[in-house]
């Protein structure tokens, strides 16, 4: 017993002995060890850490005490952004002469404007504290950026840029900075019921009383603030309330992003919003704050390192009068680079008008340059709403709403239907299998090869008992299609068809979904019959689509889409021969030339057209009944200058494909008067 409580004891002396010597250590660290200790918690912005080595005398001197100390700190480097601070040199040196140690040390300074270099100087004196003498930092505000005295401040501001505009083909502009007033709140003017006033602000305003409430909860407001509210739309004029007793209301000019086309262009240049928590996090370079503005959707998100531009600001030093002492770091803004674009702002908002209550999409191109001169979903909605928040009914109205507004149509995927069957036509007049004067003899309107195919039929609208390649195409003849599709075989008619554009990389600011001629390739004989008019499982976006159609204006070389005005177009690829290309082209001619035509309804006067129209069946099992698509690919033969492709979903029992070329045919017509001008 008597030795577990020695051994007890002596292990109690040890431990304490170290406890005592680590605690004498500490408080009698030598001025090396204190200068390190500084330096590296100056570096890791620890300002708590960094008082274990400050003479509390010198702080009181300057007017400090710990707290005031730290806060200091902290105000100055957040406010620079202060995210890293790197040590580059340091030295400490004893001056022989005045019995003294001096340490210098330099740093590098990584805030919102870039770098700073900073050299400081410091001091040591010996102090008494309640274990003896120690060694500490003879501290200076000097300390905190070199030239800083007492009473001085550190202002820091934020030059912000001007965010880039996006504008169309004639300069007009798409997305803009526009004048707009800020409506907000003065507490202290509310009167004596704050709820009462709240209620009819909310009711005049149309602004939900919990955002009022919310705004006015926050810690800085105090009775004289300025509270924001909301952004009014551009169009409004305080004025308007004149009158009106509304409490606490008053108004700011500020500036607001702002799309004048509003839903006609939505889904092709986005919208900004105000950066959230998950932003600020994904952004390790630390070019957002709180408040900023970021592009969510379309080109806005796709050229936001370009339209944004960068920040600049200053960082100085001033008098406790607040005169300017020394500037720290100056960089002056960038602002944002303008975007134009190869749309025309004019023809994609008539386009817009043009395909109310319908669903579907319109693209246009130039088939010649390959810019894009309308890139159209409908419907849509206001981006306008979306910069400064959408009320719970806006909100609902399109959420709830079966036609869809938030899907961009314009690069989503359709089965083409019978547009297809202008490629199916270039296949086999390359591979040889299909020539112009070629007739097929077909009975009735349905047809199978023979008892492999069960039950299953391909069906055609109209009853012609000798179709070449210009009747199919200007009947839109399925089963003629399919036979030639099957004469050629599934591997010459992959290999052919899938050169139009399936392959390619649009390199196009838009997310595109991928095309595909099929799922795993076209194995049996009724997808490869089903693939020549466009069903099986050929599917396109309506920019592809249009795309694909290139080569029978441009003498078969293919010519890809491009957006950006002075981007510079890609190579043409040469798909078809000329010889081929012209040949399906003249029959496209006929498809609007005859009267039996299925595109009859768009014979103008004002130009030679080509074009081909389709429907593409919906549903789920073969045989059953479903809805329909309708689709057509128009252009100008003569003088090529626009090559427009419309899809219009659920055309069923409303004319087909002729619905969607009666609603095209005024568009085209304006458009065709206004080139020849």
């Amino acid at each position: 017993m008597k030795k577990v409580t020695l051994f007890l004891l002596i292990f109690a002396l040890i431990v304490g002995g170290f406890f005592l010597w680590r605690f004498l250590k500490a408080d009698k660290a030598t001025p090396e060890e204190v200068f390190d200790d500084y330096v590296k918690q100056f570096s890791e912005q620890d300002y708590d850490a960094m008082l274990h080595a400050i003479s509390e005398g010198e702080l009181e001197e300057y007017d400090y005490d710990k707290k005031s100390f730290t806060d200091k700190y902290d105000a100055i480097f957040s406010g620079m952004e202060a995210s890293t601070i790197t040590v580059l040199s340091k030295e400490l040196l004893y001056d022989e002469d005045i019995e003294a140690y001096e340490g210098s040390f330099k740093v590098k300074i990584h805030t919102f404007l870039g770098e700073i270099l900073a050299s400081y100087q410091t001091a040591f004196t010996k102090v008494d504290t309640e274990e003896g003498e120690a060694w500490k930092v003879k501290w200076n505000p000097s300390l905190i950026l070199p030239g800083m005295e007492k009473g001085d401040k550190v202002s820091v501001q934020t030059y912000l840029p001007k965010r880039g505009e996006i504008r169309d083909r004639n300069g007009n502009p798409l997305a803009v900075n526009a004048d707009v007033y800020d409506m907000g709140i003065i507490p202290g003017e509310l009167g004596n019921s704050k709820e009462a006033s709240i209620k009819k602000l909310s009711s005049a305003f149309d602004i939900p009383e919990e955002t009022f409430n919310k705004a006015l909860d926050k810690k800085w407001v105090t009775k004289d603030s300025f509270v924001p509210i909301a952004t009014m739309p551009v169009d409004f004029k305080p004025e308007s309330i004149t009158g009106k007793d509304l409490p606490g209301v008053t108004f700011q000019t500020g500036k607001t992003r702002y799309y004048p086309e509003k839903e006609s262009s939505a889904h092709l240049i986005g919208y900004v919003k105000e950066v959230t928590g998950e932003d600020l996090e994904k952004d390790t370079d630390h070019v957002y704050n709180e408040g900023d503005y970021i592009g969510k959707a379309g080109l806005e998100e796709v050229y936001e390192k370009r339209l944004r531009g960068k920040k600049g600001g200053i960082i100085q030093i001033k008098s406790e009068t607040g005169k300017q002492k020394s500037i720290i770091k100056e960089v002056e803004a960038v602002d944002g680079e303008n975007i134009n674009l190869t749309i025309d702002s004019a023809l994609q908002s008539e386009i817009y008008e043009t395909m109310k209550k319908d669903a579907g999409a319109v693209t246009a191109m130039h088939p010649l340059t390959g810019e894009m001169l309308a890139l159209v979903s409908y419907p849509s909605i206001d981006p306008n709403l979306m910069v400064g928040g959408m009320t719970d009914e806006q909100w609902k109205s399109y959420s709830e709403n079966p036609k869809l507004p938030f899907l961009n149509r314009f690069s989503s995927l359709y089965a083409p239907g019978s547009t297809f069957k202008a490629i199916t036509a270039a296949v086999g007049l390359t591979v040889g299998t299909t020539f112009p004067e070629k007739k097929r003899e077909i009975t009735g309107l349905q047809w199978k090869k023979d008892n492999s195919w069960g039950g299953y039929y391909v069906t055609r609208v109209k009853d012609a008992p000798s179709v070449d390649m210009v009747d199919a195409l200007a009947y839109s003849d399925n089963i003629y299609f399919a036979q030639e599709a099957l004469e050629m075989g599934a591997e010459k008619f992959e290999e052919q068809a899938i050169e139009f554009g399936f392959k390619e990389d649009y390199k196009l600011p838009i997310y595109l979904k991928k095309s595909q001629l099929s799922n795993k390739g076209i194995n049996t004989e009724v997808l490869l019959a089903d693939s020549a008019y466009g069903q099986g499982e050929v599917l396109m976006s309506p920019v592809h689509l249009g795309t694909a159609f290139t080569p029978f204006v441009n003498d078969g070389n293919m010519v890809m889409p491009v957006l950006l005005a002075d981007e510079k177009a890609q190579p043409r690829k040469s798909v078809i021969s000329s010889d081929v290309a012209n040949t399906v082209k003249e029959a496209l001619i006929q498809v609007v030339e005859r009267e039996s035509g299925t595109a009859h309804n768009l014979k103008t006067t004002k130009a030679v057209l080509g074009a081909k129209t389709g429907t593409a069946e919906l549903k789920s099992k073969k045989g059953e009944d479903g809805s329909e698509n309708g689709f057509a690919v128009i252009f100008d033969a003569d003088s090529p200058s626009i090559l427009l492709t419309a899809i219009v979903e659920d055309v069923k029992n409303r004319g087909g494909s002729h619905y969607v070329t009666d609603k095209m045919k005024p568009v085209l017509d304006d458009y065709l008067a206004a080139e020849k001008q």
